[in-house]
């Protein structure tokens, strides 16, 4: 781990727990910007600037262990949302269960997490960030065709990351997974190198747990940890999960897993890295207007296009509250993306185009407003209709991507916009649609939507590359199937030539 010279690393066994200090009670939303993130929060200064400092580090770490530049920089910063409790994140998310601590969003409408930082909070609330976000830096830095149990099991293991000042704790237990561990039935660690785990349910739980002690297993020694290297290697130039475990670690499938059972009831150790010279970054806290205490969270809903969940006084909700703030950008994008989505869209298109009518340079109603257009016309049966709503959000989405060049959101959009036009897909379209995948790879809709030009365009080697994580994917489902389903063609297509 040469990325780690600047960490001096103690291996202990003790553990604890990070408190972090409750501030008063404010109001007010404030923006906090650093060179890897934007976090928002109404919990105060102190608590704000804290929760991006742990965040930096955590990325800094991250670097460390996998060879980057520590002051490396990702090319799009994620914006969290930290939340005073569970009502407040049902805010953002109707749909989510009464459990959801956190969740991460990667999709074209954003790309973004909300976590629930509540008053008298422990370091443990955020888990569920760090987890989601080991999985948002690999898929930024890292995308391969990792295991689903690797997939699962790294971001557990990092998610028990804990910070405090110059020290950070690697490798924490996962109290909750050890528990399962040690009074659950084990499933055959065969199936969880092969990702047999059958419907969702216990198995899915089991799973998980043991995907986290089999990474821990393989991280906490030296050795190990060359091995599980050259595993991930190995699998990842397609070698079989099952058999390049054996060939890594020398051991059979029954004796890796009476190796995990040792290895679990002996005690697991975690590292402790002290930072030797870390800087402080640069963070930038600015006051957000009145509009965010009451649109900030709920807008959410429309962002993350949960707006199918949410509760049935939602749209009026919005419009009283918006009413409150005339002239202000959220609450206007608030409103005309309520009414184009759940009220009335002729409404909700004035309403934007009145804004951008006398707000030429905003690129974000834009982006919302053609993003709209575009979607209607996919449904429109009538030709006419669905041309001049093509063209209408061509114009509008051509216009956000002059101002915003650099937004995956806006790039994706103007490149599906341009469907139809002669040549389809042109080298342009694909272009545009790679400068956005290499801005947010984790957006499964955005890296589906590039296979495709690619596969078109006779890709092929490309093509497949891109799809090889998500023939893996950890959660399954349609996401899973219809990966494969290209992934057939890909290879036929690749094996005819």
């Amino acid at each position: 781990m040469s990325g780690l010279k600047r960490w001096v690393a103690v291996v202990v066994a003790a553990l604890g727990l990070l408190a972090l200090t409750p501030a008063a009670a404010q109001a007010k939303w404030l923006k906090a910007e650093s060179p890897r993130f934007i976090v928002y929060s109404d919990r105060g200064e102190s608590v704000l600037r804290e929760y991006v400092l742990e965040m930096e580090v955590f990325d800094s770490l991250l670097r460390a262990r996998h060879g980057l530049p520590e002051t490396g920089v990702p090319p799009r910063k994620l914006p969290i949302y930290l939340v005073r409790d569970r009502d407040d994140l049902q805010r953002t998310w109707n749909g989510a269960g009464d459990a959801v601590a956190g969740y991460y969003h990667p999709g074209g409408g954003d790309t973004f997490a909300v976590a629930v930082l509540e008053s008298n909070a422990q370091d443990d609330d955020s888990v569920t960030i760090r987890h989601e976000y080991t999985h948002h830096f690999m898929l930024q830095n890292f995308p391969s065709a990792y295991p689903a149990w690797m997939v699962e099991g790294y971001a557990e293991y990092y998610s028990m990351t804990r910070i405090k000042g110059g020290i950070v704790e690697v490798g924490r237990v996962n109290s909750w997974r050890s528990e399962e561990l040690r009074n659950g039935a084990w499933l055959p660690i065969a199936d969880v190198l092969a990702n047999k785990r059958g419907p969702k349910g216990r198995n899915w739980s089991d799973f998980y747990a043991e995907s986290w002690l089999l990474t821990h297993y393989l991280m906490s020694d030296p050795e190990r940890f060359r091995q599980f290297q050259a595993y991930a290697s190995a699998v990842a130039r397609g070698a079989d999960p099952v058999e390049a475990m054996v060939t890594a670690t020398g051991l059979s499938m029954a004796a890796l897993d009476q190796a995990l059972r040792r290895y679990m009831n002996t005690g697991l150790r975690y590292t402790q890295y002290k930072r030797t010279d870390f800087t402080a970054p640069q963070i930038t806290i600015t006051e957000l207007p009145p509009s965010a205490d009451a649109l900030l969270l709920d807008r959410l809903e429309l962002v993350g296009h949960y707006y199918k969940d949410a509760s049935p006084g939602y749209p009026d909700l919005i419009r009283s509250r918006a009413a409150r703030f005339p002239g202000d950008q959220l609450a206007t994008l608030a409103l005309g993306q309520t009414e184009l989505e759940l009220g009335d869209p002729a409404k909700g298109r004035a309403v934007l185009e009145a804004w951008i009518g006398s707000h030429p340079d905003d690129a974000d109603a834009m982006f919302v407003l053609g993003d709209h257009l575009l979607d209607q016309a996919r449904e429109e049966e009538d030709e006419t209709r669905e041309g001049a709503l093509r063209s209408d959000a061509r114009a509008l989405l051509e216009r956000a991507a002059q101002l915003a060049p650099d937004d995956y959101r806006i790039l994706y959009a103007y490149a599906q916009a341009r469907y139809g036009e002669p040549g389809f897909p042109t080298e342009e379209t694909q272009t545009l649609l790679v400068k956005a995948y290499k801005r947010a790879p984790q957006v499964d809709s955005l890296r589906f939507e590039l296979v495709q030009v690619l596969m078109a365009r006779r890709h092929w080697r490309e093509a497949e590359a891109l799809l090889k994580p998500l023939v893996n994917s950890p959660h399954g489902g349609d996401v899973v199937e219809k990966a494969r389903e290209m992934m057939e063609r890909v290879q036929a297509a690749l094996a005819a030539a």
